[in-house]
């Protein structure tokens, strides 16, 4: 690694697609192998694919085709090895010579979007050029580097079902490379990098706001998740984490009241005294260590909770293991939770609430949240 060159100017860039500028090639022995190459290579881990996922039970006024549509095909997994020099900046930004990288979002919908508040002070867009105004300081990696980190890297769920996953398919390949990431991620970020066996001494750290990287040998790992599908690939990320031995109980209510946004619900209160009245214990994951929320999922059988990064911690827990999600009708469906239990063979059910306020806050009819419990106790 060299230290700063001159600093950048901003310029009026071609905007060009990843896919029409990267070349295939047959094995990831064969992307990983000798010194970069002039341009971008990569190898397809496996292929796209459609698939079909079935609530356990779907209860309110939810759009039932959003959850089909959003769930009905699996992204490509492929690594990418670029050469040559690219420039790094904002959130995934990518520019190699005259070129503005615009990443498919089928395979990168984290990654390099322009619309990210945070992307939008790096550019102006036009239908075929961008004006771009990069950090002026510029840091050149010449040892090999993964490119990591995205939009929402600051974000529990983000990390579980996208950056951490990304992160193993990247290791599984033959190559020995530093990690790029944000340099103001959260603390737990370091927690989950021990458990990979990745020390302080293997990530680079960029100062997104500040600096912009000229990185001569990067790898870029794609998506394994698209809206709310999900790659059976991921499976592999999640069994690494080891779980503490622990008994917790096997009926999970997963609370929101202490997270920093709170519950979405505002009847909280009367719906964790149905749960409790049902079986269930009240728990708040935050609260716990890592290696102790990967026991306290790990080991239940039923689990209830708002739709949101708490609950995505079913990612450690068993086949069998049902599911149950209560979330908001209108604005962004969030029903990600649902790939979830697909790929992790967690029968998952939601009930809508009606609409308290905003697109997050939901009254949840107490008749409504008794007919998810039956149907996770009942149902096929």
């Amino acid at each position: 690694m060299h230290g700063n060159k001159a600093p950048l100017q901003p310029r009026t860039v071609a905007r060009l697609p990843l896919d029409a500028i990267a070349l295939p090639v047959d094995s990831i022995g064969e992307l990983c192998a000798g010194p970069a190459p002039d341009g971008i290579r990569f190898h397809e881990v496996a292929p796209p694919r459609e698939q079909t996922m079935r609530p356990l039970c779907w209860l309110g006024s939810g759009d039932r085709a959003t959850y089909d549509r959003n769930g009905a095909s699996v992204p490509p997994l492929r690594l990418y090895r670029m050469g040559g020099g690219t420039l790094l900046f904002g959130k995934g930004l990518l520019v190699r010579g005259d070129a503005l990288i615009e990443l498919d979002r089928y395979k990168f919908h984290e990654l390099g979007r322009f619309d990210y508040p945070f992307n939008a002070g790096f550019l102006e867009l036009d239908e075929t050029t961008a004006r771009i105004a990069p950090p002026s300081r510029i840091r050149v990696i010449d040892e090999p580097c993964i490119l990591l980190s995205q939009g929402g890297e600051a974000v529990w769920g983000h990390w579980l079902l996208d950056l951490w996953p990304r992160l193993i398919l990247a290791l599984a390949a033959p190559l020995r490379a530093r990690i790029i990431l944000d340099a103001d991620v959260a603390p737990w970020v370091g927690d989950m990098l021990r458990l990979a066996g990745i020390g302080p001494d293997r990530i680079l750290w960029q100062d997104k706001g500040r600096e912009t990287l000229f990185a001569r040998d990067v790898y870029v790992p794609s998506f394994l998740r698209w809206r709310s599908a999900i790659s059976p690939l991921a499976n592999l990320a999640w069994g690494l984490f080891p779980a503490e031995p622990e008994t917790f109980p096997a009926r999970l209510y997963i609370s929101r009241t202490r997270t920093g946004a709170g519950s979405s619900l505002t009847n909280h209160a009367e719906i964790e005294a149905l749960a409790v009245r049902r079986g269930y214990a009240v728990v708040h994951p935050e609260t716990l260590s890592l290696g102790r929320q990967v026991a306290l999922f790990a080991g239940a059988t039923h689990v209830v909770g708002e739709a949101g990064s708490a609950l995505h911690n079913t990612v450690f827990g068993p086949a069998g293991t049902r599911v149950g999600v209560m979330l908001s009708p209108v604005g962004f469906i969030r029903i990600l939770q649902a790939g979830i239990g697909h790929v992790r063979a967690q029968p998952t059910g939601f009930a809508f609430g009606e609409p308290a306020g905003d697109a997050r806050r939901i009254a949840m009819p107490v008749e409504t949240a008794t007919r998810m419990l039956d149907a996770l106790d009942d149902g096929p």
